[in-house]
């Protein structure tokens, strides 16, 4: 399920872009723009916060506790920093890439209505 939002949130925000951005308002296409950045980068800090705050060290003998409120969070930790490489090698390039293409379309319908 995790992975399925993961795609979602990556790959859907530039599809709707390219097939129906005139139907869009501009910070609206602005926001899905950053939305696959924004996703994974979050997911990212959050993961490496709680790796931190919720004691999911480790010690000598690799045991950690990692719990808040008697609930595990290994997994959640865990997806949390393994988000890290989507946002590296997709997240970023992609939404950068989104960025610029919709900064220069924004760019070239002001210069027209002039």
């Amino acid at each position: 399920m995790k992975l399925l939002i993961l795609a979602l949130a990556l790959f859907v925000p530039p599809i709707l872009l390219f097939w129906r951005a005139s139907s869009f308002i501009w910070p609206v296409r602005y926001l899905l723009a950053v939305i696959p950045a924004a996703y994974t980068c979050i997911g990212w800090q959050l993961g490496s916060w709680g790796y931190t705050h919720f004691n999911c060290l480790g010690g000598t003998k690799n045991l950690h506790d990692c719990l808040a409120g008697g609930a595990d969070l290994t997994a959640w930790v865990g997806y949390g920093l393994f988000l890290m490489l989507p946002f590296l090698f997709i997240g970023a390039p992609l939404s950068l890439w989104c960025l610029i293409d919709t900064a220069a379309k924004h760019i070239g319908q002001s210069r027209t209505q002039q």
